[in-house]
């Protein structure tokens, strides 16, 4: 299983060491996002790698993917950690030319979901769930590859003082209806994650993981409206939830109903849930999942 949670060491240089200046870009820039990746750390930019800072014995290294340098315009693929940090606007506005060629909108809208509900003050401490990670991909063995990996954590004041409340919760986003079927198909998924939590010692030790992971974004301060003795969750992967997040949808295409009413919940060792919004937007809430026959009902 591979690990998510960084290194004391790291942590330290995050907090206030070598990487400081780069945790401060990311607290001061809603469009960054830090994420932990055991060995390294990844900042993304509209969902694409901004810089991948890799823990080395003596120092970090730098890198960053140079195929966003378009027209020639190119930026050093691993500037020191010293000059890095001055440089980011100059990286993101290479990305922004290769992104308006290249868009990667399913991304980038889940760097926003993540935002809204880990990060956006009031908003964020009203939703029901935090997102804990992102683009998880561990054993192949397992095809344990989630887009988000999520606590749902009611917003009710008794239960957000309750660190033992948090159940685990994996999303799979989907943007468009492109890619409803086949390979990277919903049924796909739901054989994946039926593999993933059936293995009760693997799932165990992921959600201990995980658990790690989200205490030391709060410490680092990439999570918002919790007390330092809430950082600390005791995490249910008894129960896992399975939640798809269809985005922009096209509500005259019939392909997803028509791949909803083929799955037979009963099969999974999960509930199904489909996440609708509030009104608009992009928070999680528990009133707002609905079951895939709810789904199905709609007119």
């Amino acid at each position: 299983m591979k690990k998510r949670a960084i290194s004391g060491k790291m942590m330290d240089a995050l907090k206030a060491g070598v990487l400081h200046p780069f945790l401060e870009a990311v607290q001061k820039d809603d469009t960054l996002c830090l994420e932990l990746r055991g060995t390294s750390i990844n900042i993304y930019y509209r969902g694409g790698s901004l810089f991948c800072i890799t823990e080395q014995k003596a120092d970090y290294k730098i890198e960053f993917d140079t195929k966003y340098c378009v027209n020639g315009n190119l930026l050093p693929a691993n500037p020191s950690v010293q000059e890095a940090p001055g440089l980011i606007p100059q990286y993101k506005s290479r990305m922004d030319e290769w992104f308006h060629i290249h868009p990667k909108y399913e991304r980038e809208f889940q760097q926003l979901v993540a935002r809204v509900n880990n990060s956006s003050g009031d908003i964020s401490r009203s939703t029901d769930y935090y997102i804990a990670d992102m683009e998880y991909a561990g054993t192949a063995e397992l095809g344990a590859r989630f887009d988000m990996v999520a606590f749902k954590w009611l917003s009710k004041g008794y239960v957000r003082k309750d660190t033992s409340k948090p159940s685990l919760a994996l999303v799979e986003l989907k943007y468009g209806d492109g890619a409803l079927g086949g390979e990277a198909g919903i049924e796909k998924h739901l054989r994946d994650f039926n593999a993933f939590v059936s293995d009760t010692a693997s799932l165990r030790e992921f959600t201990l993981d995980m658990a790690e992971v989200f205490r030391q974004k709060c410490e680092l301060g990439l999570v918002g409206g919790l007390k330092e003795k809430q950082f600390q969750l005791n995490v249910d992967c008894s129960a896992p939830e399975v939640i798809f997040a269809f985005a922009e949808h096209d509500p005259d295409s019939d392909g997803l109903k028509r791949i909803l009413r083929g799955i037979k919940e009963d099969e999974y060792a999960f509930p199904i849930r489909l996440a609708s919004a509030s009104l608009l937007g992009c928070g999680l809430y528990e009133d707002h999942m609905l079951t895939v026959e709810e789904y199905l009902q709609k007119k």
